[in-house]
């Protein structure tokens, strides 16, 4: 009797030969090809973009027009392997401009949360990102130059070769964003759970 042995390395490849030929159909012009592009990063680049504007509406705009985008210009794309780094491009372009437009991010009352964060560990709280809307009002302060970095890596767990093609900056430079905006993510954190304490204090 013979068994199949799965090969992960095999299903990945495999995974990135549909999706290139998937690329091709739609930049032939096939309609149902993109759709199904769209089914498979929409959730991804639509909670990248909310954490990047700290603001759900907003995201979820700013990744339709990802896909707009990106259909409208999907003949420049030369590598269809790059899809998903050229993707994430548009993304982070879509949030840049609506941020210098905007001359600021909307962010959520600071008080609607306060409540929670009793709960959270100061140990570490980048882990917590995606457990609670406390930590989008946190990651929406840090700085733009690092927050990109800091999501795709912590969050979206790209690796750095591909975060520094989709942000077109140096590989070695992502490390260095990653690491600063953990910092900043942390500080930010500190304080504004110490200025909720502190409000609560004076209002027992």
């Amino acid at each position: 009797m013979s068994y199949k042995v799965d090969d992960p390395s095999a299903d990945a490849a495999d995974n990135v030969l549909d999706e290139c030929e998937l690329v091709r159909h739609a930049q032939a012009g096939d309609h149902l090809a993109f759709e199904k592009l769209y089914e498979r990063y929409n959730d991804r680049i639509s909670r990248y973009l909310i954490r990047m504007v700290g603001d759900d509406g907003v995201g979820c705009e700013l990744s339709q027009e990802t896909f707009l985008k990106a259909w409208e210009a999907l003949l420049t794309l030369r590598d269809p392997a790059r899809f998903a780094s050229w993707l994430y491009r548009i993304a982070t372009n879509r949030a840049y401009n609506y941020q210098n437009h905007a001359r600021l991010i909307r962010t959520i009352p600071w008080e609607e949360y306060s409540a929670r964060a009793e709960h959270l560990s100061v140990a570490g709280p980048e882990r917590l990102i995606e457990e609670t809307e406390l930590m989008k009002l946190v990651l929406a302060r840090v700085s733009p130059t690092y927050r990109p970095c800091f999501i795709l890596y912590v969050i979206e767990k790209l690796p750095q070769r591909q975060i520094a093609d989709v942000l077109g900056i140096k590989p070695t430079n992502v490390a260095k964003y990653v690491s600063r905006g953990k910092e900043e993510f942390r500080q930010i954190y500190y304080r504004m759970t110490a200025e909720t304490r502190e409000g609560e204090r004076r209002n027992r």
